[in-house]
């Protein structure tokens, strides 16, 4: 009982279309989806991961902002401390003007035990002249530095302290200066400490939480004062760009072939910028991407494709239901059209098998003894001939009609239009044409090139149409005109009648299932809706013009080549 509820199957005979068809159209409708589902997802996953990318960025940015800003203010906090550690040393009351050497060792074994980045100690009386040294460089003392540019600039200092660049100066060695002036008794007195770089860069990094950034100090002039060896060196031109007129901010910069990102920040007690860029930067969008999203994405896209996959299936199911049916339903409306000729399919047979009957009666009469007649061999020839020729009539026209109603698979070939038309006319309705009072017109352009469709499904058509303008015709005498036209990739063949025609409303439902002008049992309503579909699956499409007691024409239009 189960079984007998299942939907049945098509089964390969019914199709009209082979496996190669179905094939094709699961493939076609695989991209199809593909292009809908997929592509809006894969938009989605990267308009996504762009914007992921623009977050991380902008998550670097802030990260990279907040660690130039807080090593910045360690800086200048360090820098600070060591200027009031000479400030307070040469404001002391117990300050000696001038110092001895031994106080001077004594000073810079204080300021070393608050900084090892202390170098050397020096005290200068107001020519510019270092009267007294402590430190690695003895040689130092008695030296005269009235011209060198930190000297120049504390003589004009309004808050009497200089903090100068990183340079080898006379020792060629690097190191910065930090110098505090004071004038007693009308004296111009200069306490001034040199500084290890590489101490105070140690110290910065000593405050650096993290090891995921690169910290340099660049002057004015972009010159690097401190640095990490793996991205250059002091006194090297630096590439990040840090204009002056910000007090703080980011960028990007091409370092090679990378895209670098950096944030900086300018020093209060000096004019240096402290920059911060990242020890690595992603490169492109796969550098990005987490395991996480790699995961989610690749599970969207997999359900999507099996998604794609198992829907194409179904409609290839869906196609082969519905031209199963379809071919049904044009067998149904073949076998009602040749029902409507089987009048004139009999006289036409009749006919033949009238002159067999005779000739065959003939000769049983001939070799009756009580008759006593005699057949020659030259007559009996003749009469043998006879009955083999009608005989062979009604093969033709039993084989011409089997050939139209037999079902056969969708096949496309190159055919002249006209011989198309001509196997309808004259071999099917050619009978039923000689007894009526239609007279059959026909205007062909003979310059048509050969048409590539399915001859059996479009003399389905013609015999509808013109089945149907016999019948619009009746009983009084009309004509039925065929012409055959090109119109650009388009073949054009208009069947006209001169019968009742159509109202409005009738032609509005000309291809309707069933709907039908004929009297009852005299028509289906199959024809023209069967002629709908199989000219729209041959690629074509049907024009209809009536006009009520006028006639009617109908126009097949068709292109000239269709893939097979």
């Amino acid at each position: 009982m189960a079984a007998a509820k299942q939907r049945p199957k098509a089964s390969a005979e019914s199709l009209p279309f082979g496996a190669e068809h179905y094939g094709e159209l699961r493939r076609r409708q695989i991209a199809r989806m593909a292009v809908t589902y997929l592509a809006p997802l894969i938009i989605l996953i990267v308009y996504y991961q762009y914007r992921y990318i623009g977050f991380e960025q902008d998550s670097r940015r802030v990260h990279l902002g907040a660690i130039a800003e807080h090593q910045a203010n360690t800086l200048d906090l360090f820098l600070t401390e060591r200027r009031v550690n000479l400030a307070n040393l040469i404001d002391h009351p117990r300050f000696a003007v001038p110092p001895s050497s031994e106080e001077m060792q004594e000073y810079l074994s204080d300021l070393r035990r608050v900084s090892d980045a202390f170098v050397d100690l020096g005290f200068f009386d107001s020519s510019g002249v270092q009267v007294v040294y402590a430190g690695p460089h003895p040689s130092l003392e008695s030296r005269d530095y009235r011209g060198e540019d930190w000297y120049v600039t504390l003589q004009r200092s309004a808050d009497h302290s200089v903090i100068t660049d990183v340079y080898l100066g006379f020792r060629q060695q690097l190191h910065f200066t930090i110098a505090v002036s004071r004038v007693m008794d009308g004296q111009l007195l200069v306490l001034r400490a040199t500084l290890d770089p590489a101490r105070m860069y140690e110290y910065i990094e000593s405050q650096q939480a993290a090891g995921d950034v690169i910290t340099c100090i660049v002057n004015a002039g972009g010159v690097y004062q401190l640095v990490d060896g793996q991205i250059g060196h002091p006194l090297d031109n630096c590439p990040f760009p840090v204009p002056r007129e910000q007090h703080f901010g980011d960028g990007t910069t091409e370092i090679g072939s990378a895209s670098q990102q950096y944030a900086f920040r300018w020093l209060r007690n000096t004019d240096w910028s402290l920059i911060v860029q990242s020890v690595a930067e992603p490169h492109g969008i796969l550098g990005t991407l987490q395991p996480r999203s790699l995961m989610v994405s690749a599970g969207l896209l997999l359900l999507a494709v099996i998604v794609i996959f198992n829907r194409a299936g179904k409609l290839v199911a869906q196609q082969k239901e519905t031209d199963q049916t379809r071919a049904q339903l044009e067998h149904a409306a073949k076998l009602a059209s040749v029902g409507e000729l089987a009048s004139g399919i009999a006289h036409e047979i009749n006919n033949p098998l009238a002159i067999i009957t005779e000739e065959s009666g003939l000769l049983m009469d001939y070799t009756d003894p009580q008759f006593g007649h005699s057949l020659d061999e030259k007559e009996l020839y003749q009469r043998l001939d006879t009955i083999q020729k009608s005989a062979f009539r009604c093969r033709d026209i039993t084989g011409k009609l089997l050939r139209f109603v037999r079902r056969t698979d969708f096949d496309l070939q190159e055919h002249d239009v006209h011989d198309v038309v001509d196997g309808v006319v004259d071999d099917l309705l050619g009978p039923e044409i000689e007894v009526s009072n239609v007279r059959l017109e026909r205007s062909y352009d003979r310059l048509l090139p050969k048409l590539t469709t399915d001859a059996n499904q479009l003399q389905q058509v013609i015999l509808n149409i013109i089945n149907n303008a016999i019948d619009a015709i009746g009983d009084t005498p009309g004509v039925i005109t065929i012409s055959t036209s090109r119109r650009g990739n388009e073949i054009l063949m208009s069947i006209r009648d001169t019968g009742c025609g159509m109202s409005p409303e009738q032609l509005e439902k000309v291809f309707v299932p069933f709907f039908t002008t004929k009297e009852v049992g005299k028509g289906t309503g199959l024809g023209l809706s069967v002629s709908y579909g199989i000219v729209r699956g041959l690629g074509g499409k049907i024009e209809v013009e009536s006009t009520k007691d006028v006639g009617t024409t109908f126009t097949l239009v068709l292109p000239i080549k269709q893939k097979r």
